[in-house]
């Protein structure tokens, strides 16, 4: 045992505590509802008319593990002998009793539990179905033979009538008393937050039953309203435990003779088995009108939430291309003020550069926030100071603060600034440049606000793209950031590996000494469980030359968040390089990886195809199904799209043309045949790799064997490997 550390509870210890909660838990809610059942739902004379005992079992069991079922079984039998006894049934009626209301809920929870495969969740229609047929039909069907054969041999009363009775006291019980029961876990949180309206529902429902039955109104005509708005409002469990009060009350009434079913020229069993009848259906009605209520609610919900991630993505590619001709600070600044307060929905923006020192936060740009407040810092933050947007910035982490608790808890000595802005949720994302640390996006809001997965991941996004237009901003400022343009507006930090994918780049400009060329890779995670990869190619050398493949890149991104497929994607980019690109043409792989169905979707617009290396038989082939020219010249051109199954091990290598390229001959001169001779060298290198090579070893023979210094064109490569197997 380690020193100051306590011992840990046998297992058996912890099974043998749980097992006591249930048991008693059980033991005495079957107790107060057996008794009920003597008192009033007509125990005293025969089976139970309505039995809620046979609800609480059946939903224990379904609840709990098969382990603990033996304590529910003893919580039945000595709650029910106890309850037998004192009201002065004989220990072998007991004992009857006790065994029916043993196997009733024994083959229920079973039933069930096999339909449904696991818990039933009665929101969903076929698990609703499932719980009725098996715990409210089949198993009173055998919790009526034995106890209602008992009961007709205590009572000298009719066999069948006493089963009858049995049965159908059972089934609206289960059916009255498990419904609630099951729900509570799964909709709990919805009375929670309206614990006022769930109560005045339930209590107005219990008046306006005792009401009708006590007027012999017809209990519907008052009843209905409240099972609605309880539908409507509370969800299936607000519909469950506004049927439960009901079926107590009607039950009850009438077998006081009272309302409507009472005045029927029918025998008193008759007038209760249509008040049974009345109390399953209208439940019934009612948990059906809610699961349709529910449905429909969110049927609205996912077409509003599918409408805001349109609007979102609309608003990732305006923000790419709008970002992508912005060539200062303050220009990037008035950009996000356009896009991210009006499809955002943020109510005040703030954009600060780390300064050249490093050491304060410079405000580019702060709209949105009240005059005090932006005149309080308006010379910056220091990098060092309990502010959150230093704080982002030095983490490198986004900070979202969903309200002010949070935010006075994490920062109490500036809790004033919160008061003075008027904030409910703010949120900040730390810029950066291929993982130098740059800048921070900071957003507030007035209403608070779920930062939910899509809103995290638009802004996340806008962040990116920010950070990458920002870079090329200083670059354009200062002539010595060449290199950062490079690396952080063009190349992202590629990890090693993505889902499913083991990644390995070589990138090599012709210019090594500044590393500015019109070359370029991408790869970014997609939903789905995809993963974007692209290898590019702008004609030309220089700033100009980067530009335009910065824009290009960025409007390729945005494309593929989009979700568009290969094909699609590049002839939205033939229109975008006509416009943007001044008169250069360039050309691209671009391709998806679903990592789930291990299949590779791509596109080619004039690069030479991609080499598939199989791991099982060392084969090189060309991927050459999709076929496109190169972006810019052509006002309508056609790309098609090929598909590959890929399999563990397998490795494909992306290229741009100057790893193949002989004599300076270009592909769009027409020399074909030397292309053609430098990719056959690379099938005949890639046949040759080990299965296992290491992907930088494989990617770094490959630029020395077919592309060495001194070259005329860049090269640019990307290898993947497959990692994790398909389906």
């Amino acid at each position: 045992m380690t020193a100051g550390r306590p011992a840990e509870r046998p297992r058996w210890q912890s099974e043998c505590r749980d097992a006591i909660g249930v048991f008693g838990v059980v033991f005495i809610a079957y107790l107060l509802g057996a008794w009920l059942g003597w008192k009033s739902f007509g125990s005293a004379v025969g089976p139970a008319f309505f039995y809620p005992s046979a609800g609480v079992t059946v939903a224990a069991m379904m609840l709990t593990r098969r382990t603990r079922w033996p304590a529910i079984v003893v919580a039945i039998v000595l709650a029910e002998g106890l309850v037998d006894l004192y009201f002065g049934n004989p220990p072998a009626v007991a004992a009857g009793y006790a065994l029916a209301n043993v196997v009733e809920p024994l083959i229920g929870a079973s039933i069930t539990l096999r339909w449904c495969r696991g818990v039933p969740d009665l929101r969903d229609r076929k698990d609703f179905a499932a719980f009725v047929a098996g715990a409210c039909v089949i198993a009173p069907v055998f919790g009526g033979l034995i106890g209602g054969t008992v009961a007709s041999w205590s009572h000298g009363s009719g066999w069948f009538s006493d089963v009858l009775q049995w049965w159908a006291g059972d089934g609206v019980g289960v059916l009255v008393t498990a419904a609630p029961i099951l729900l509570w876990s799964k909709q709990y949180a919805i009375v929670k937050a309206r614990p006022l309206e769930a109560a005045v529902v339930v209590l107005l429902a219990s008046v306006l039953s005792v009401a009708a039955f006590w007027s012999q109104a017809q209990p519907s005509m008052l009843i209905l309203p409240v099972l609605a708005w309880a539908a409507l409002r509370l969800d299936v469990l607000g519909a469950a435990l506004t049927g439960m009060m009901i079926a107590f009350v009607a039950t009850t009434m009438t077998s006081r003779g009272r309302g409507v079913f009472s005045e029927m020229n029918l025998s008193p069993a008759s007038q209760l088995a249509v008040t049974q009848l009345f109390v399953a259906v209208l439940l019934l009605v009612s948990l059906l009108m809610a699961q349709e209520a529910a449905a429909r609610l969110q049927a609205l919900r996912d077409r509003e939430a599918e409408r805001r991630e349109q609007v979102r993505l609309r608003s990732v590619s305006d923000l790419a291309l709008h970002l992508s001709a912005a060539l200062t600070p303050t220009e990037i600044g008035l950009t996000l003020e356009r896009q991210l307060l009006a499809d955002g929905g943020a109510d005040a923006l703030s954009l600060g550069l780390l300064s050249r020192d490093g050491e304060r936060l410079e405000w580019v740009t702060r709209v949105g926030l009240p005059a005090a407040v932006v005149g309080s810092a308006s010379d910056g933050v220091p990098l060092a100071d309990a502010t959150m947007a230093a704080e982002t910035v030095r983490r490198g982490q986004p900070i979202l603060l969903r309200n002010r608790a949070e935010f006075n808890a994490r920062y109490p000595q500036t809790s004033s600034w919160f008061d003075g802005t008027g904030a409910q949720t703010l949120a900040s994302w730390p810029l950066d440049a291929g993982g130098r640390p740059i800048g921070v996006m900071q957003l507030m809001w007035r209403r608070p606000q779920p930062l939910d997965a899509a809103q995290c991941a638009y802004f996340s996004a806008a962040a990116t793209m920010v950070g990458q237009a920002l870079v090329r901003a200083r670059a354009y400022a200062d002539d010595h950031a060449r290199a950062a343009v490079l690396q952080s507006a063009v190349l992202p930090a590629v990890p090693g590996d993505a889902d499913g994918l083991e990644i390995c780049v070589g990138y090599e400009p012709t210019d090594a000494a500044h590393g500015v060329c019109g070359d370029w890779y991408d790869v970014m995670p997609l939903s789905g469980n995809r993963t974007y990869l692209a290898v590019g190619d702008v004609v030309g050398h220089g700033l100009s030359a980067v530009t335009d493949m910065a824009q290009l890149r960025s409007a390729a991104r945005a494309l593929a968040i989009q979700g568009l497929p290969a094909s699609g994607l590049l002839a939205e980019l033939n229109s975008f390089t006509r416009h943007a690109s001044k008169g250069r043409l360039a050309r691209l792989t671009v391709a998806t990886f679903d990592s789930a169905a291990a299949v590779l979707r791509y596109g080619l617009a004039g690069n030479p195809p991609p080499l598939l290396r199989r791991k099982a038989t060392g084969q090189v082939t060309q991927l050459s199904s999709a076929s496109g020219p190169a972006l810019g010249p052509l006002t309508r051109a056609n790309y098609t799209e090929g598909l590959v199954q890929l399999q563990p091990g397998d490795i494909v290598l992306f290229y741009t043309d100057g790893l193949v390229e002989r004599r300076g001959t270009r592909i769009e001169a027409g020399g074909a045949s030397d292309i053609d001779a430098g990719i056959a060298e690379a099938e005949m290198l890639l046949a040759e790799w080990d299965p296992n090579i290491s992907l930088s070893a494989a990617s770094a023979s490959l630029h020395q064997m077919l592309a060495p210094r001194p070259r005329v064109d860049d090269v640019c490569t990307m290898v993947i490997r497959v990692i994790s197997p398909g389906p």
